[in-house]
C-alpha cells in the first residue's frame, strides 16, 4: 500500500524524483567543494570524506535506476542497506566533534579496508602454470605487486600516524589493540576490542531516522539471501518503503555536505541552479 507524502508529491511528483533531485543538489556541492579539497590522499580527511559521499551518491543513483528500469525489489533493499552502512560510517567518523577522534577513526577505517585487500593479495601471484599467455601473466604480476605495495604503504602510514599521537605512550596498549583489530567502531579508546564496539544497529540509530535500527537490519536479509528474500512482490507500491528510507539517507548526506563544505565553496551560479533543478530554467525553443 502506498501512503502518499504530500510534501514530496507536491514538490517532486514522486519519491524517485525527490531522491534524484537531492542527489543533484549534493553533486553540485561536491563539484564545487572539490575545488577547495582537491587532494584525495589518505591524510586529507575532508577530501577523503568528500569522495566517500560522492561514491555513496553514485550508489543512490543506481538505486533509482533499478526502481525505474528493473523493478527489482531485492536489489533495491540491498542497495538501501549499502547506503545505510556507508552513511552510518560517515556519521560516526566524519561528524565526530573531537578532531583527534575523527582522525583516529578515519585512519583505522582506512586500515580496515586496506588490510582486507592486502590479505586477499598476499598469496598472489601464483607460480606460472602456462594456462594464459606469459606476457599477460607478467603484466598481472606487476599489477598485483603494485597493489600489494600500495596497501602495505598505506597500512604503514596509518600505523605510524596513530603511534605518533601525543597520548600514545601513555595508553599504547589500547592503541595497539585498536590497530590490531582495525577497530574504527570503538565506543571509547579504553575499550578497543571489537566485542565492545558499536553494532551496525547502534550506528543506524545514530542517524536519527525513525525506525532506522530495525528497518536497515531487515533490509540486510535481502543481502544475505535469507528466506524472506524469496518473497515475490509485484506491486509497485512495495518499493515505497525502501525508497522513503533512501530519501532520508540521501537527505542526511545533503545536510552533511551543507554543514561541512558549503561555508567554504564559491557562491552558487545560474549554471549550478540549472544542474540542481533543470526544470526551473527550461526555455521554450519555439
Amino acid at each position: 500500500m502506498n501512503i502518499p507524502i504530500p510534501e514530496i508529491t507536491d514538490c517532486f511528483g514522486s519519491i524517485e524524483n525527490a531522491i534524484s533531485s537531492v542527489i543533484r543538489y549534493c553533486n553540485v556541492i561536491i563539484e564545487k567543494a572539490k575545488k577547495v579539497c582537491p587532494n584525495t590522499s589518505v591524510n586529507n580527511v575532508p577530501s577523503y570524506a568528500l569522495e566517500f559521499c560522492g561514491k555513496t551518491l553514485v550508489q543512490a543513483t543506481t538505486l533509482v535506476k533499478v526502481v525505474q528500469e528493473r523493478e527489482d525489489y531485492n536489489t533495491v533493499c540491498a542497495l538501501v542497506r549499502i547506503l545505510a552502512d556507508n552513511i552510518s560510517t560517515i556519521k560516526l567518523i566524519y561528524t565526530a566533534e573531537d578532531v583527534e577522534e575523527k582522525i583516529l577513526r578515519h585512519l583505522l577505517y582506512v586500515m580496515d579496508g586496506i588490510s582486507i585487500r592486502y590479505g586477499y593479495l598476499k598469496d598472489y601471484p601464483k607460480p606460472y602454470d602456462g594456462k594464459i599467455p606469459k606476457e599477460i601473466y607478467d603484466a598481472l604480476c606487476i599489477q598485483v605487486q603494485e597493489a600489494k605495495n600500495n596497501a602495505s604503504d598505506c597500512i604503514d602510514f596509518c600505523t605510524k600516524a596513530i603511534k605518533s599521537r601525543p597520548d600514545y605512550s601513555a595508553i599504547h596498549q589500547c592503541y595497539d589493540e585498536l590497530i590490531k583489530y582495525r577497530n574504527w567502531k570503538f565506543k571509547t579508546i579504553d575499550k578497543p576490542k571489537p566485542k565492545e564496539a558499536y553494532s551496525w544497529k547502534e550506528l543506524y540509530k545514530k542517524l536519527e531516522i525513525k525506525e532506522a535500527g530495525e528497518m536497515f537490519s531487515y533490509f540486510s536479509q535481502y543481502i544475505h539471501g535469507l528466506s524472506i528474500s524469496n518473497i515475490v512482490l509485484k506491486d509497485k507500491d512495495d518499493f515505497k518503503t525502501p525508497l522513503t528510507f533512501s530519501f532520508s539517507l540521501v537527505g542526511w548526506i545533503f545536510n552533511f555536505l551543507r554543514k561541512e563544505y558549503e561555508p567554504y565553496i564559491d557562491k552558487y551560479t545560474w549554471e549550478d541552479i540549472y544542474k540542481m533543478r533543470p526544470e526551473f530554467l527550461l526555455v521554450d525553443e519555439k
